[in-house]
């Protein structure tokens, strides 16, 4: 099956912000818990209740000087994370954003492009996983082939075609949305 698409940064954008929120749950450690939260909360609120009880007067000026100083920074963080997002964006004579011609066979993926060309073997394909308007190829953790729905003819049917091949290849079913 011979494929071709054309990429652009809005593909991109849509495809690093569903990692964004994706590769936070893949992370999940015993600090993540509810009750771990919950405990940890009641720890700092009988910490600052304690501090504030021993003195009678509060004062505002300070109050609002605190307040300022977490606002800034949380305005950093929010500035940082932009900068962040600028800094990963594709440039549009860069490989991702551009026209691909994708070959897929019993063999594996055959993926040109302008200035690359790539030949990747079903086995080393992690996962097939449909989610977001977009069908993705995982290659690793999160380097993968998008598809973006809106510029495949027929996704279900694309869909099917990839998934199979890649089941005959030996590849293991996930769970759900993934193949």
């Amino acid at each position: 099956m011979e494929f071709k698409i054309t990429l652009d940064k809005h593909d991109w954008k849509k495809y690093q912000s569903y990692m964004e929120r994706e590769i936070p749950k893949r992370m999940k450690t015993w600090m993540n818990s509810a009750w771990v939260n919950m405990i940890i909360w009641m720890v700092i609120a009988f910490f600052f209740l304690t501090v504030f009880n021993q003195y009678s007067k509060f004062h505002w000026p300070t109050a609002i000087t605190v307040s300022m100083f977490f606002i800034f920074v949380l305005a950093l963080f929010f500035v940082n994370m932009f900068k962040i997002r600028r800094a990963f964006e594709p440039t549009e004579t860069g490989t991702f954003c551009g026209n691909h011609l994708f070959i897929f066979n019993t063999q594996g993926i055959v993926s040109e492009g302008d200035g690359y060309q790539g030949i990747h073997s079903w086995s080393i394909v992690k996962k097939i996983e449909r989610t977001d308007g977009m069908i993705l190829i995982y290659l690793d953790t999160t380097y993968c082939f998008v598809f973006p729905e809106s510029k495949l003819k027929a996704p279900d049917d694309f869909y099917k075609v990839i998934s199979e091949q890649y089941s005959r290849a030996g590849g293991m079913p996930k769970n759900g949305a993934s193949i």
